[in-house]
């Protein structure tokens, strides 16, 4: 009969630990304005500069770990 009554009071017990006030406190702390060609951090207005940050940030994303195993394997040589 003991393991009945665990078994139902662990839901609550698990309900009463999670903080749901500090929760809601940080979704109201944070405010986005939902305004036309503002959803990333960087300015879309001029293309051609746009185009080049975004050809800079993914050469680098991608590429760094290729540069990183061909340093590796002929630093010794």
């Amino acid at each position: 009969m003991s393991f009945i009554v665990r078994s139902a009071a662990t839901p609550l017990r698990a309900a009463r630990s999670f903080p749901t006030g500090a929760v809601r406190q940080q979704a109201r702390g944070v405010h986005f304005e939902n305004v036309v060609d503002h959803t990333i951090p960087t300015s879309v207005t001029n293309k051609y500069w746009f185009g080049t940050k975004l050809a800079i940030y993914a050469t680098l994303g991608f590429g760094s770990p290729f540069y990183a195993a061909y340093w590796h394997l002929n630093k010794n040589k």
